[in-house]
């Protein structure tokens, strides 16, 4: 684009491009097709480190000393109608090779001293030959990783193959579960590949591999009337629970809906019916409102009450006060054992109005939720 406009030469049929034309209308341009991953040049890591030291970035999290970050593929081959990552890559997905990510990982260990991993991929475990390639080359490094994937797609993997992964260092596996609730499930266009059950299934089936599972779920989805909302929130707390049972070590992330421009989907036709509308200017998509809905802790939709929002924020309050999550490292066993014994009755007794004791220690150890301050 900038050769073109310095040449004076058309820029109409560069790929990826979306202007104003002079009539004022907004024109997109074709999207390029995903590049081949290894057919691009290493990263160029000794230049960055000439301007500020790669050491710099590798920081101490849950999974070791000095965790390195690293994006091995690009896009996702799925359509959930909740994610904002479908919009752009359009169920497309290209990945470095295993023996490429390796190198580059072997690259920044043996000159940086890295000695942990976090796949920022959308979707590292899209294929269990190169995830089990991958697992095999990185065990001998004593490195510990961490990534993401979908239930349904590791739940096919091979138990010789979730061996491997745990073997190679793999301690923890984010998943996005949305939803106990086949039917939203369905909306989500998760439907008949992923269930309730193979949910709490799948959660029992890796603690015989000792590799956590961290599932994120969705609660507050749009229903015809707020009785039907209730009631799949409470629907998913006892879910939750159920999940916590079969699999005490199970991470769970709560999230609350906020919808993303998916169109031709039922829960978006659902979402616009609600009479939810996006912002339409870029002053609204930056301000504190839309961020906090951004993050998901905070959403803007019509058909959730404040009620349902403080059920939900109070609920989350409750489960990681009994389940403290394992990434917070700066939280020391007596701290756990103490907000636990404050919790536990809590959550026992499905009490979870005014948890103020809770929230209370929580601030005062600065509580670490890994999906808004990361490892």
């Amino acid at each position: 684009m900038i050769d073109a406009l310095e040449k004076n030469e058309p820029y109409e049929f560069i790929r990826n491009l979306i202007y104003k034309a002079t009539d004022g209308k907004i024109i997109k341009t074709a999207k390029e097709d995903l590049l081949d991953q290894d057919s691009l040049p290493a990263l160029p890591y000794d230049k960055l480190n000439t301007f500020y030291p790669i050491t710099k970035f590798l920081g101490k999290t849950y999974l070791g000393e000095k965790t390195m970050a690293y994006h091995s593929s690009i896009g996702c081959p799925f359509t959930c109608s909740f994610c904002a990552v479908v919009p752009i890559y359009e169920a497309r997905w290209k990945a470095k090779s295993a023996r490429n990510v390796y190198k580059d990982v072997k690259y920044i260990k043996d000159k940086w001293g890295a000695d942990a991993i976090e796949f920022h991929d959308n979707n590292f475990f899209v294929s269990e030959k190169r995830a089990v390639e991958f697992a095999r080359l990185i065990k001998p490094e004593n490195m510990t990783w961490w990534g993401m994937a979908r239930i349904d797609t590791m739940s096919k993997f091979k138990d010789s193959s979730l061996a491997a992964i745990r073997e190679s260092g793999c301690k923890i596996i984010f998943f996005g579960a949305e939803s106990g609730n086949n039917t939203i499930l369905e909306q989500m266009d998760k439907g008949g590949t992923q269930t309730g059950d193979q949910i709490i299934e799948f959660a029992e089936r890796l603690k015989k591999f000792d590799i956590i599972p961290e599932y994120s779920f969705v609660l507050g989805t749009p229903a015809p009337t707020q009785e039907q909302v209730q009631s799949q929130i409470d629907f998913e707390i006892d879910f939750i629970k159920k999940v916590k049972a079969v699999n005490r070590k199970t991470e769970i992330v709560i999230y609350t809906y906020s919808p993303v421009p998916t169109e031709g989907s039922e829960l978006f036709k659902q979402v616009m019916k609600s009479g939810f509308r996006f912002p339409e200017t870029l002053e609204d998509w930056i301000s504190p409102a839309w961020e906090a809905f951004d993050l998901r802790k905070n959403p803007l939709t019509p058909w959730l009450t404040p009620e349902m929002i403080d059920k939900i924020r109070n609920f989350e309050t409750v489960l990681n006060g009994v389940y403290p999550t394992v990434t917070d490292i700066r939280l020391n066993m007596i701290k756990r054992m103490a907000i636990k014994l404050v919790a536990t009755m809590r959550y026992k007794a499905s009490m979870y109005h005014y948890p103020y004791e809770i929230k209370l220690l929580q601030k005062v150890w600065r509580y670490r939720q890994p999906e808004i301050q990361g490892f």
